[in-house]
């Protein structure tokens, strides 16, 4: 499906060895369907999918790990695509985390499209690697809550203050597959994060940046103050 000419990853960095596998006949797809919440849309180590877009909702990609374990690869926001595999089969699965709609993608009509998204998510896989292999309790949640007002915030206010407000789609156990940290951890660092005044959740599911700089610098490894950069 990602059947990219040379010179075009050549010129975005990949070697021009990275070619897909023929594309692979399959049923017609619905150019555009809804997806209710927790339902599959589509399996590790199926058939490879049709390349998606996600036009509203929230997706995760996870990997099984030992039948009972997850790991969630990334989390997909409104406009991003998904479904870029490589070979016959998915590498990993896709599940809506709430109602979302999702439609196909022509990769020949948007290859330009395709090849970004493709650089997008290899750059986010790297960033994911860097996150899990050596960040610190609290950079892993900074950076997750950073990353998901990024993908899906939007202008709003706590009381009479401005704030980039976003729903929390994902569970704490969600974000513990994420970022390889318990419910426990998570819970406990985001009431650290709201007692700093940096984020609020009145509602477990609605998340408010206050200080959006100070987030930023926590994501980074910064120094905000004793009671927040902890390990």
């Amino acid at each position: 499906m990602l059947d990219l000419p040379a010179a075009s990853l050549v010129a975005r960095g990949l070697p021009p060895e990275f070619q897909a596998q023929p594309p692979i006949a399959r049923p017609p797809f619905s150019p555009r369907r809804l997806i209710a919440p927790g339902a599959l849309i589509y399996t590790e180590g199926a058939e490879r999918s049709s390349i998606l877009r996600l036009k509203d909702g929230c997706v995760v990609l996870t990997q099984s790990l030992d039948g009972k374990r997850r790991q969630i690869l990334d989390v997909i926001g409104p406009g991003r695509l998904f479904g870029l595999a490589h070979g016959k089969t998915n590498h990993c699965s896709a599940e809506a985390c709430t109602y979302s709609e999702i439609e196909a993608v022509d990769p020949q009509r948007e290859r330009l499209n395709v090849e970004d998204a493709l650089l997008h998510s290899l750059k986010r896989a790297q960033k994911h690697a860097t996150l899990l292999g050596r960040k610190t309790t609290m950079e892993k949640i900074a950076a997750a809550i950073a990353d998901l007002a990024l993908q899906f915030g939007r202008p709003g206010f706590v009381g009479s203050r401005r704030a980039e407000t976003f729903h929390l789609y994902l569970t704490r156990s969600d974000l513990g597959d994420w970022l390889g940290l318990t419910i426990e951890t998570v819970s406990r660092y985001l009431n650290q994060l709201k007692r700093g005044g940096i984020i609020d959740f009145s509602d477990p599911q609605i998340v408010s940046i206050l200080d959006a700089d100070k987030l930023a610098a926590l994501a980074g490894g910064g120094a905000v103050d004793g009671t927040l950069c902890i390990a």
